[in-house]
């Protein structure tokens, strides 16, 4: 008899109908002064939030979704946790304005979760301890992204930007079927904080600005010299080892397993790949169809293949980068 024990019991998927192709008049700018782009690839569509829509629109159905997936009621849900990332406001974070839009109870406590990019890694580890722990019942994941609106187009990182949601349920289950947190590998170079990150550009004001001397541009995600130094050399050895550990430590190989890889860009994909020896068996990634996802990446990537495609091995490694700099490996199992 299969043991019950927290597992994905459901999930969901969401992205705007507007598309984004490379010939974008968006990009002109770049491909004529900075047109050699080789750090980032492998991008065909976008989904863009248009005027007028927001995460909002996305999360929502995304999480209806996997409470569909998971015959679960807004009801059935103790803990709401994810990120909507760029939020409307630098706090609350949407994820308040999806319990509401959803009817979740009063008693629903929300968490975001804001530990870019591995933010579904780390709320599957949260869910996975509070229902192991009897503290909820069931954990209602959901991640959005629309940093489409939070990069600047004169910069190399912003032909990379896609729109998405993607959603979970974990609770108890004793389905052969669905995947469970059996364990995980982090690695950080912390001497990297502040190489990339989100920000407003500080501006003098003269004359001042209804009694500001100082104003802020929009915020947008920049990357620095230094950044770019750790996007190449932390981004490909060094995020290997933490899954190259993970696979050691459970007695894997790249054979035994199918791998989501971060999807920053497909040089790093190429990379991973190539240097996991055996290669893995298969490579899930979605970076054709929605190029970066940024936070909602692995969120939205495992449940549009477990709608649209059969994701072959029992053993899932999840990649994940963050710009701290940070990367982390997850292993799901199903028996």
């Amino acid at each position: 008899m299969i043991q019950a024990i927290p597992r994905i019991i459901g999930t969901g998927w969401a992205v705007p109908e507007k598309i984004r192709y490379n010939n974008d008049p968006i990009f002109d700018w770049l491909k004529k002064n900075e047109p050699n782009q080789a750090m980032f690839e492998g991008y065909e569509e976008r989904h863009v939030l248009e005027p007028g829509e927001d995460l909002i629109d996305i999360m929502l159905p995304a999480a209806k979704m996997a409470l569909q997936k998971a015959n679960k009621e807004p009801k059935d849900i103790d803990i709401l946790i994810g990120l909507g990332s760029i939020s409307t406001y630098i706090q609350p974070n949407v994820l308040s304005q999806l319990h509401k839009e959803l009817g979740l109870p009063a008693s629903t406590w929300v968490i975001p979760i804001g530990n870019d990019y591995s933010n579904y890694a780390s709320c599957l580890l949260m869910a996975d301890g509070l229902v192991r722990a009897n503290r909820a019942k069931n954990v209602l994941i959901c991640i959005g992204s629309n940093w489409t609106r939070n990069v600047d187009y004169h910069t190399p990182q912003s032909v990379s930007a896609g729109d998405g949601a993607g959603a979970a349920v974990v609770g108890m289950s004793s389905e052969a079927g669905q995947w469970y947190v059996a364990d995980y590998c982090t690695v950080t170079n912390s001497d990297y904080y502040g190489s990339m990150y989100t920000d407003g550009l500080k501006l003098d004001a003269d004359p001042p600005l209804q009694g500001h001397k100082v104003v802020f541009s929009p915020h947008f995600f920049q990357i620095t010299d230094k950044g770019l130094e750790g996007f190449k050399n932390f981004g490909t050895k060094m995020a290997l080892s933490a899954v190259t550990s993970l696979l050691q430590k459970n007695q894997l190989t790249g054979a035994d397993i199918a791998f989501m890889p971060h999807q920053t860009s497909q040089v790093l994909i190429d990379y991973w790949c190539a240097n996991m020896s055996p290669k893995p068996t298969q490579v899930l990634t979605t970076i054709k169809k929605f190029a970066n996802l940024t936070v909602a990446i692995h969120a939205i990537n495992m449940a549009w293949y477990e709608e649209n495609a059969e994701i072959e091995k029992n053993n899932l490694v999840m990649l994940a980068l963050g710009p701290d700099i940070h990367a982390n490996a997850m292993l799901l199992k199903r028996d």
